[in-house]
């Protein structure tokens, strides 16, 4: 009988009732045991094979439940059973079963990030958001005043660039949050407040700082269209 350790590591598409598709890392190890096998490189990569492919088959159970990625790790005993399950129709016998790790990679976690940050400000009321734009626009006039001609210029490009790259990505973001909603009135909901945060009713076209209440732009002086 042969006693061996398999460690395994993949990068699976999980069906997130909340984020859409989300990429999660999933990395565990198992001890097993079986009398035909002597754990060579062969038995290893075998046994290996088969509990990732038993853990992306409930994964795709889970989606389909609507469950959270959020709540997975509470899930791992279930998937540890159904591990065991399959391995021991092969006649190889699970010993210690551990999920180390499933969680969204990198890009997921910023992709989730924005959609939740965006979420939270689409929540506030009008004034609320009204109130924190110009309280950023104060504190960019400050540190604008602190500055030399040059390195305003500087700054007021970066910012117009700053401005349109979240811009775009607000609307991005909230294309996908009207998708997730997958109906005509969330679809509108969710229009109202993209079209009052776009670029042309918040912004100077023509530095991108935020407008303010009045009627020309409190950063370059230009008239606000």
């Amino acid at each position: 009988m042969g006693n061996f350790t398999v460690a395994f590591s993949k990068r699976m598409p999980y069906g997130d009732p909340d984020y859409r598709s989300v990429g999660l890392d999933v990395k565990g190890e198992a001890e097993v045991s079986c009398p035909d096998r002597g754990g060579n490189e062969t038995d290893v990569e075998f046994v290996q094979s088969l509990i990732l492919s038993v853990i992306q088959e409930q994964l795709f159970k889970l989606e389909c439940g609507m469950i959270s990625y959020k709540d997975l790790p509470s899930r791992g005993h279930v998937i540890g059973q159904e591990v065991a399950s399959a391995l021991g129709a092969k006649n190889i016998t699970i010993d210690s079963f551990s999920i180390t790790e499933i969680a969204p990679d990198a890009d997921s976690m910023s992709r989730i990030s924005s959609m939740e940050k965006m979420s939270s400000f689409t929540a506030q009321s009008t004034a609320d958001q009204m109130k924190a734009m110009e309280e950023a626009n104060k504190r960019a006039q400050q540190e604008l005043s602190q500055m030399s001609l040059n390195q305003r210029r500087q700054a007021e490009d970066q910012a117009q660039k700053i401005m349109a790259a979240q811009a775009a990505d607000m609307q991005r973001i909230m294309e996908q949050v009207n998708q997730m909603r997958g109906d005509a009135a969330g679809s509108a909901a969710a229009a109202a407040p993209l079209a009052a945060a776009a670029p042309k009713s918040r912004f100077c076209t023509n530095c991108g700082a935020p407008r303010g209440n009045g009627k020309f732009c409190p950063r370059c002086g230009k008239p606000l269209t």
